[in-house]
């Protein structure tokens, strides 16, 4: 369980490869989902030398209460419970795990998808200890979270833009995001119209992809 600076419990998965001081990476499900989107994809890190730690997003799965205890469902958060931005506090609890469990602090990222995505972009903004940030079907404004203007704010943190052609927002979300990003960037286009860790059941090898992408920024000496 995962506790966060303004009060929440969250239920999330630490998944540790055999290695010491491996590279850690959190992972951020989409608005609706849970941390069980990312299964597939967090196996093939830790087995790819990575420790990973996805988490049920306040008001989603497991993490339905709220600070003062009562019932908390992921429409409140967007309504009246500070909106999205709130959920950032996840992410930072997220990170600290990953650190306190062993995670090299010199060598971590943040993966989202949809919402996810533009929760991983904002958070890498604020805490410069992330190395790269990773965009699954990334869309300019949602949720009330719009990360245009965040994109060029972006410095010394590498970006991969993950997209299906089909997806007709995320496709141009994607092309306006990679065009706006200052940093090393890149954007990787896939058939059909899966969004989000959706993509990985219909591309099985966008998962190694990323894993490729990502093992010379924050894994420079893999074991």
């Amino acid at each position: 369980m995962l506790r966060t600076d303004d009060g929440l419990v969250l239920a999330s998965t630490l998944r540790r490869p055999d290695r010491a001081d491996p590279p850690g990476i959190i992972l951020v499900h989409r608005y609706g989902s849970s941390q069980a989107s990312w299964d597939a994809f967090a196996e093939t890190l830790r087995q790819a030398g990575f420790m990973t730690i996805a988490f049920d997003l306040r008001g989603h799965g497991a993490s339905r209460t709220g600070g003062d205890g009562r019932p908390l469902d992921y429409k409140s958060v967007q309504s009246g419970f500070g909106g999205w931005s709130s959920a950032l506090a996840d992410l930072r609890a997220a990170g600290a795990a990953l650190v306190a469990a062993g995670a090299n602090p010199k060598n971590l990222a943040v993966v989202g998808e949809e919402l996810g995505a533009s929760l991983a972009l904002k958070h890498v903004l604020a805490d410069p200890s992330m190395q790269a940030v990773v965009m699954l079907s990334p869309g300019l404004d949602l949720f009330g979270l719009n990360v245009e203007d965040d994109i060029r704010r972006l410095k010394d943190c590498p970006i991969l833009i993950v997209t299906s052609e089909n997806e007709a927002y995320s496709a141009s979300s994607s092309a306006t995001l990679k065009a706006a990003a200052p940093a090393y960037s890149e954007i990787q286009h896939y058939t059909g119209a899966s969004l989000g860790t959706d993509l990985f059941a219909f591309h099985p090898n966008a998962m190694n992809q990323v894993v490729d992408w990502l093992r010379p920024i924050i894994d420079p000496k893999p074991r």
